[in-house]
């Protein structure tokens, strides 16, 4: 089974190294029965990000090898990268990425931009170039204006071949319209509260939904931020238990 959401990297405070994450999820795979993981780097998420920096993190994260566990990378693409004339096309070319991450609450898309768009739809077309391979769009979604699951919906019409997921589910009745509209659209679970993942499974699209865990994000705001004494490995196995109960 596959975790389509997991993290590495700067959050906050925290530094969450990759070969250790990679490590306890190797660790516990037993019983969780995850054989691979997609990843990005919440590192992405600082204000003065380079490229060529999270170029070098996932460089390091790659030495991570193993008989169990596989492991690809998301790119995730922020407006600034569009800003500095960092193309999509080029920017996939250094890693073997299983699709490009959005985050539209921590790096606000300007559809009125002209760079902006054009990036996004340069995404997209990436995306749909590579239909025939595991390649996604991952996409936030939230409560919040800028993050809503239908937020994208025009690039959802107008790309039918580029595949999406909506991740985190949220809120989950926009999240159900959107995967009853667009056959190439899909959700996650990472994070998700247990009656939304009930509600997703209700409705009649269980194919289009997929397993992630948002680990180890999971930590920081359940256990650290209230000085829980809760290891990593413990808190994953929490997080993959959560889902299937």
């Amino acid at each position: 089974m596959t975790d389509h959401h997991i993290h590495i990297g700067q959050f906050n405070e925290i530094y969450f190294d990759p070969l250790e994450i990679f490590e306890i999820i190797e660790s516990t795979s037993r019983k969780t029965h995850i054989t691979e993981v997609h990843y990005s780097s919440t590192s992405s998420c600082r204000d003065d990000v380079e490229l060529l920096k999270i170029e070098e993190e996932t460089s390091y994260a790659q030495q991570f090898t193993s008989d169990i566990i596989k492991q690809k990378p998301y790119l995730w693409f922020v407006p600034k990268y569009a800003k500095e004339n960092i193309s999509v096309k080029s920017a996939l070319e250094s890693f073997d990425y299983c699709g490009i991450k959005l985050h539209s609450f921590a790096q606000k898309w300007d559809f009125e931009n002209p760079n902006h768009r054009k990036c996004l739809e340069n995404i997209f077309e990436a995306a749909s170039e590579k239909q025939n391979q595991i390649f996604n769009i991952l996409i936030h979604c939230g409560l919040d204006s800028d993050c809503r699951p239908n937020r994208f919906e025009l690039f959802f019409k107008n790309y039918p071949e580029a595949n999406v997921i909506l991740a985190h589910s949220n809120p989950v009745d926009e999240t159900i319209e959107m995967l009853r509209k667009y056959k190439n659209v899909k959700c996650d679970i990472a994070y998700t509260k247990s009656e939304s993942i009930k509600k997703l499974m209700k409705a009649g699209i269980k194919n289009k939904v997929l397993f992630g865990t948002d680990f180890p994000v999971t930590h920081y705001f359940d256990t650290h931020l209230f000085g829980k004494n809760i290891s990593l490995k413990d808190e994953y196995m929490k997080n993959c238990k959560e889902f299937f109960t």
